[in-house]
């Protein structure tokens, strides 16, 4: 557990550092990263992640992260950051609009005391929603909502 907690803390602070070098210094050079929810494909291996982490920086300038809570699996091996992400979107979109919405960070597998494997959960949608990029959901359901979008009920 301590080496999670250590890692966490870690994590938490290379990315609110908005330094792609203290980001990537935690990441196996053979990782698997799955954010799919933002970027197009899963990522392998390490010379494919400093795109993702500048675009990320690109994205959303100033964004900050607080931890919610960790929670590991019983042979601490695995673990879960649960976390807040707040802060403003890109200059092309409304410059004073501002985001606040919960994710996670899954941290599926360690090698050498870095991150091998790695997948991201959070709600895209509704930070577009808070930018003013997306319409609001209304009472829409997950996939008529996003059916929507593309003019489709």
């Amino acid at each position: 557990m301590e080496f999670l907690d250590d890692f966490s803390t870690r994590w938490l602070q290379a990315w609110n550092s908005h330094s792609t070098e203290q980001v990537l210094n935690l990441l196996h050079p053979d990782i698997t990263w799955d954010d799919r929810v933002f970027w197009p494909d899963v990522i392998h291996g390490i010379d494919g992640m400093p795109a993702y982490v500048d675009k990320i920086w690109e994205a959303m300038p100033d964004v900050a992260f607080d931890e919610i809570e960790r929670f590991s699996s019983a042979d601490h091996s695995r673990g879960i950051v649960l976390f807040r992400q707040y802060g403003h979107g890109p200059a092309k979109l409304n410059p004073e609009a501002a985001y606040d919405s919960h994710g996670c960070d899954i941290f599926l597998a360690f090698a050498d005391a870095k991150l091998l494997n790695y997948k991201a959960a959070y709600d895209i949608s509704d930070m577009l929603i808070q930018l003013g990029a997306l319409p609001e959901r209304g009472n829409k359901l997950g996939g008529a909502y996003l059916m929507s979008l593309r003019g489709r009920s």
